[in-house]
């Protein structure tokens, strides 16, 4: 028996729909959208690119002395 689609959209689709589900969130992308007027899906794509560029949370306020 055959799978239908070995790639992971549909994993990336629940996690998208997971972030954009916070209200926080949601509000981000609507304050975008009208100051930029931009589309949603623009303003989404900065929201990712964001927390994409953000550092992991175990590294957040250490600082490395030489």
């Amino acid at each position: 028996m055959a799978r239908k689609s070995t790639t992971k959209t549909g994993l990336e689709n629940s996690t998208r729909e997971k972030i954009f589900s916070s209200p926080v969130v949601l509000a981000f992308v609507r304050t975008v959208v009208a100051r930029r007027g931009i589309s949603e899906t623009e303003a989404r794509q900065i929201y990712l690119d964001y927390i994409n560029r953000a550092q992991p949370a175990d590294n957040r306020g250490r600082c490395e002395v030489a």
